[in-house]
């Protein structure tokens, strides 16, 4: 069936009785809009169909979800940055610490880590399956289970959020870039400066060219091998279970994404289905919500011979089957595309 006879088929048929709920997302859905509650004070978070409910004078309530229920007592602490919550972790603040507690209430990581002082807010959000925290006044990374990545030092002035398995950082006054594990991937050193230098006052001579030369060719050369280790980040991550919730795990089993959701699919082309209540939405490889969960569980969904459901294969993923006997599918970014 052509996609754009799908579409239109869809949008007939969702009138009446389906198989499966399909909400599509739209550039007006993906603006905020809060639901009707009987909570005074309700705001948007950084997780879609996520809300925070607030006292008047600010203090947090509970994390509410689409249809105005409760989902996450919140009242038992002072602050909570809604606007970083990732990887199903809510940053909470008690009595001058900060701690992170995931979408059932439960404490994943204890509040013992500093408020950061900084323009980016009193917490960090978890990305990649790390997080950049303060202990003692000084900065490190623990993973989502709380385990440190990079000890905590006064050398650090400031440590940015992971992206690509990558974390740039300041160190002593100089530039660095730390892997996954916390390993410095390269350091900078003084050539940089002697290399001008030379230039400077070499004055076009021999000797002033030997050395430039020299020093170029030092500083395309890897350092020893004792200072540096070659990033390794993890390709894909695996479906682990726990006290009846599903997470995923790296290679090494440490939590790369936290124990939140009651169904899961495996990572295929770096999404996976991930299931709470009986809604579906899709995470990338570092714990972000990235297609919204607009999909409604159905009795397909159970059916063992049907684990192929949301599960991308060559940029679709079949996620719903009209009365007719039509499959949905969608694409990447969660719009509808044709399963053929």
């Amino acid at each position: 069936m052509p996609a754009l006879a799908l579409k239109a088929t869809v949008g007939w048929l969702l009138s009446s009785s389906l198989l499966l709920v399909l909400t599509l997302p739209t550039a007006q859905a993906a603006s905020c809009k809060t639901p009707k509650s009987y909570y005074k004070n309700v705001a948007c978070t950084s997780m879609n169909g996520y809300f925070l409910a607030s006292k008047d004078y600010g203090a947090p309530v509970a994390l509410i979800d689409s249809k105005g229920k409760p989902v996450v007592d919140l009242s038992a602490y002072q602050k909570v940055a809604a606007d970083k919550i990732a990887a199903g972790l809510i940053p909470v603040q008690r009595s001058g610490r900060i701690g992170y507690v995931n979408m059932q209430g439960q404490t994943v990581i204890p509040l013992i880590y500093d408020v950061l002082g900084e323009s980016r807010g009193w917490a960090r959000a978890a990305s990649e399956g790390r997080i950049v925290v303060k202990k003692g006044g000084n900065y490190g990374v623990i993973d989502n289970s709380n385990q440190t990545i990079v000890p905590f030092s006064s050398a650090f002035s400031d440590i940015d959020n992971y992206s690509n398995g990558v974390a740039k950082a300041r160190k002593n006054k100089v530039n660095i870039k730390l892997d996954s594990k916390g390993n410095t991937i390269s350091e900078p050193s003084s050539i940089n400066a002697n290399n001008t230098n030379a230039n400077a006052n070499s004055n076009n001579t021999k000797a002033g060219s030997a050395q430039a030369s020299a020093l170029a060719s030092a500083i395309d050369k890897p350092l020893a091998s004792s200072t540096v280790v070659t990033s390794k980040t993890f390709t894909t991550l695996k479906a682990d279970q726990q006290d009846g919730k599903w997470g995923f795990v790296d290679e090494q089993k440490t939590i790369m994404i936290t124990y939140s959701f009651n169904e899961v699919r495996p990572f295929s082309e770096g999404l996976a289905g991930v299931r709470i209540n009986n809604k579906w939405g899709f995470l990338n490889l570092g714990g972000e919500l990235v297609i919204p969960f607009n999909f409604s569980n159905s009795e397909e969904t159970q059916n063992a011979e049907n684990a192929s459901m949301f599960v991308f294969n060559q940029d679709k993923a079949w996620i719903g089957t009209l009365k007719n006997g039509t499959k949905i599918c969608i694409g990447t970014q969660g719009n509808v595309v044709d399963c053929d």
